[in-house]
């Protein structure tokens, strides 16, 4: 089972507003992309309250915010599952092991509906229901009817033991690792680090739980074999949290060669027993806690996740929840973090909520969300008006179409998409062209067209055609080799008469006309069809009905870092930027 839809009704600041997680091609990480204050974290928690059950004592915080003074109404988060083909294979026989049935019908969805409803700001009633997902014929000419009560209950209790999905949602808890973890723990928050120490006996043995394999060995210290056996686990705990954690560490940082020493002992004052997770470096041996924040961050995190997803008494794909993951952390750290999204997202699905261009990566565009808030203005003084709170959630490409001039919300992802030149960029054998336009359209038939031909050199955006001396002066200084880029418009000739004139050759300095007689007063954009540069657009917005620049120039950074050829690109303007490409590889 998987979920594939959320509704949430009356939510804190959220109205009305539905995530849906049921997309083409299917993604199992989904980014919510917002400003502060804009309702991200509102929804993640939305998500959590559908999982676990708010207490009375706390409903009141549920309230609408533009209704706190006297809310009458129902607060509900609606949740869709769909059953894959062996878990609609196990329900049936689940019922045929019950009772006598002709043929069982299992629908391709489960909805579960969360319902806390209050009279004049006071709760009164929380229940969860279920619309009905089976139905039987008794015989063979029977009609389809509902299951028996009884038989209904029994089958709900097993799917909810067997095959139910887990809501796991990380706070800023991530970077406070206890110094001990005890065995026996009854607060909520030492039970979220005992599951974690039961995840890792899991993952190493399934017959392994703390009980047995720490537990009752402890509380007889003095039989040697009892001894002998906790040992034995606790070097295995030891090694496998040292390979999960510092094979992902390591990729961050080239680090001396670490382990995690874990150890269980005695808390003489509170007559308990507990597990320590220690850092051995070397001949010296550090707590958790002494680490660098970032360490703890992603210690945490890959325990729980890591060995959560490994979990084998959950058939379901796990559903885990960050808000604003390593936000703290620096960018190389960020960076690498979508990297083990990828990994645990194997048996998982991911939400997670950003506001850092580091955590945007560009393939996941098409399950990206962005979070509005339509109580925030942001370019006004007075910003945040509490009863016009409303939280609304968009796809990214609908959003860019419904408010293109509201680029403040997903800032993030056209900072990531586009270009930021470095000194890194600054290598022998560069191809300078007149500015992002063509670098970008360039570098995608290079780079993802053509990644057959011939490599070893990178374009290089300038500022304009006229503005390209300091980078041509740079290389001839320097001996290197390089290559300008123009278009074959009348500035293009003239800035290639200047460049050959006053500061390089004719061996380093061409027009796309000198590339093949076709593009003769020409520019990049015109090698692609009317119809190709609205479709490139149409990438960005996707309302588009004509061709633009802006639109165009993103759209093309957005194929780049998908790493995608559409159908719409014809075989004429392949053959062209393929001609392109060529003469550049021939000269260069």
């Amino acid at each position: 089972m998987r979920y594939i839809k959320f509704l949430i009704r009356n939510y804190k600041g959220i109205k009305s507003l539905e995530l849906d997680l049921d997309l083409f091609p299917d993604h199992k990480i989904y980014t919510l992309v917002g400003l502060n204050e804009s309702g991200k974290t509102t929804i993640l928690e939305a998500i959590n309250d559908f999982e676990f059950d708010v207490s009375v004592n706390k409903r009141h915080l549920l309230i609408p915010k533009s209704s706190a003074g006297g809310f009458t109404g129902d607060i509900a988060i609606k949740a869709t599952l769909q059953f894959s083909e062996d878990d609609k294979g196990r329900i049936i026989a689940f019922i045929r092991s019950r009772i006598k049935v002709s043929e069982v019908f299992v629908s391709e969805t489960l909805i579960i509906e969360r319902k806390y409803s209050f009279k004049n700001s006071t709760p009164y009633e929380s229940k969860r229901t279920y619309e009905k997902y089976v139905k039987i014929k008794k015989t063979a000419k029977g009609k389809p009817v509902d299951l028996d009560e009884s038989i209904s209950k029994e089958l709900w209790s097993f799917i909810k033991e067997t095959m139910f999905p887990e809501i796991i949602f990380y706070r800023d808890f991530l970077s406070k690792f206890p110094e001990k973890i005890y065995l026996d723990a009854e607060d909520p928050k030492d039970k979220n680090y005992l599951s974690i120490i039961e995840d890792i006996l899991t993952a190493i043995n399934p017959d392994y739980n703390v009980q047995n394999s720490l537990l009752d060995r402890l509380d007889d210290s003095t039989d040697a074999a009892k001894k002998q056996a906790l040992e034995a686990v606790e070097n295995d705990m030891g090694a496998k949290i040292s390979k999960v954690v510092f094979d992902a560490w390591n990729k961050i940082l080239n680090v001396s060669k670490k382990e995690i020493v874990v150890k269980a002992e005695y808390d003489a004052e509170k007559g308990r027993y507990y597990l320590r997770l220690s850092v051995k470096d070397g001949h010296q041996t550090y707590a958790v806690a002494e680490r660098s924040l970032g360490f703890r961050w992603f210690f945490t995190f890959l325990l729980y996740t890591e060995f959560r997803k490994e979990r084998i008494k959950t058939s379901g794909e796990i559903l885990f929840i960050l808000d604003e993951p390593a936000s703290n952390l620096h960018q190389t750290a960020q960076q690498s973090l979508l990297e083990t999204f990828r990994t645990i997202t194997s048996k998982s699905r991911l939400i997670y909520t950003t506001h850092s261009h580091h955590l945007v990566n560009p393939e996941w565009l098409s399950s990206a969300y962005i979070i509005r808030n339509k109580g925030l203005k942001y370019n006004e003084s007075d910003d945040y008006n509490l009863t016009k709170t409303e939280i609304e959630a968009f796809k990214y490409k609908q959003f860019v179409s419904k408010y293109p001039t509201e680029t403040s919300y997903f800032q993030p992802i056209l900072d990531v998409l586009d270009y930021k030149p470095g000194l890194l960029e600054l290598i022998p054998n560069i191809v300078i062209t007149e500015g992002k336009f063509d670098y970008f359209t360039f570098r995608y038939f290079k780079e993802i067209v053509f990644s057959d031909l011939t490599d070893g050199y990178r374009f290089y955006p300038g500022m304009g055609a006229s503005s390209l001396d300091l980078p041509i002066s740079l290389y001839e200084s320097w001996g290197k080799g390089y290559l300008v880029l123009l278009d074959s418009d009348k500035e293009g000739r003239d800035q290639k008469e200047r460049y050959i004139k006053d500061i390089s050759d004719t061996q380093h300095i061409y027009t796309l006309e000198d590339c093949f007689s076709d593009l003769k007063n020409s520019t990049t954009e015109k090698v692609f069809t009317e119809t190709e540069k609205i479709e490139i657009s149409k990438e960005f917005n996707s309302e588009l009905t004509e061709y633009n620049k802006n639109a165009f120039n993103t759209g093309i950074q957005i194929l780049l870092m998908q790493k995608r050829i559409p159908d719409y690109l014809t075989d004429e303007t392949k053959k062209k930027m393929r001609k392109i490409i060529e003469f550049i590889n021939g000269k260069i």
